[in-house]
This record gives structure tokens, sequence and C-alpha cells, in this order.
């Protein structure tokens, strides 16, 4: 059972991870404001849900955690705060169109080096 809720909280991290920035990604590209002022609700919900599997994962991970793990780790949560602001910002409905092509730039780099710092994280533990 225990390798269910593993699996589970992974994929729910995952996935949750790509819908989101999913909208602010294709949106920095397309010139589209994708992350609609009615998604709110949805957006909160899946920061909820990434910050819960987040949470999961690491405290699964941080027994055994290598020298600089937990520093890396902080990092990576302080960018992902970051990207949540900024897909939460993307949904206000009174923001001009130079202020959200900056959020949703912003949350594009912010992923990226959130990306960087998970795939470090695996190396350090040598998965």
């Amino acid at each position: 059972m225990e390798i269910f809720l593993d699996l589970l909280m992974r994929w729910l991290h995952i996935f949750t991870a790509i819908a989101m920035v999913g909208g602010a990604v294709g949106g920095a590209y397309l010139g589209q404001p994708i992350v609609a002022p009615l998604a709110r609700n949805a957006v909160f919900s899946g920061i909820v849900g990434i910050a819960i599997s987040g949470i999961y994962n690491m405290m699964k991970l941080m027994k055994g955690a290598p020298q600089g793990w937990h520093m890396w780790f902080g990092i990576k949560f302080l960018l992902a705060l970051h990207v949540f602001g900024m897909i939460f910002l993307l949904t206000k409905t009174d923001s001009t169109p130079e202020k959200r092509k900056r959020w949703q730039m912003s949350a594009l780099i912010g992923t990226a080096a959130v990306v960087v710092a998970g795939a470090y994280l695996r190396h350090l533990r040598g998965a």
C-alpha cells in the first residue's frame, strides 16, 4: 500500500506542475493569456496539490539525504514559490498585457530553474 501512495504523490506532483505551468509557458510562446481569470480556484488547488505532494516526497527522501541536498531543496522550494506567485498573478483581471507578458516569462524562467534544481537533487541522491 505504501508504494501506491508514493506513486500517487509523485504522479500528483508532476501532473499538476505540467498542467499549471503549461498554461503559463503556452501563453508565453503564443502571446496569449492562457491562464484565465476564472481559473483562480483551479490554480489555488494546483498550488496546494503540488505543495502537499512535494512535502510528502521531501519527507520520504530526507532520511538518507546526502550533503548539500537540504540546501538545494530549499532553493527549489523558494523558486517554486516564485512560480506559484507568477501563475497566481496571471489570474488577475485588471493587469496590463505588458505585466502579463513579464509574469509569463518569469514563470517560464522560474520553472526551468525548478526543473534544473530537481534534476540536481536527483543527481545528489544518486538515483
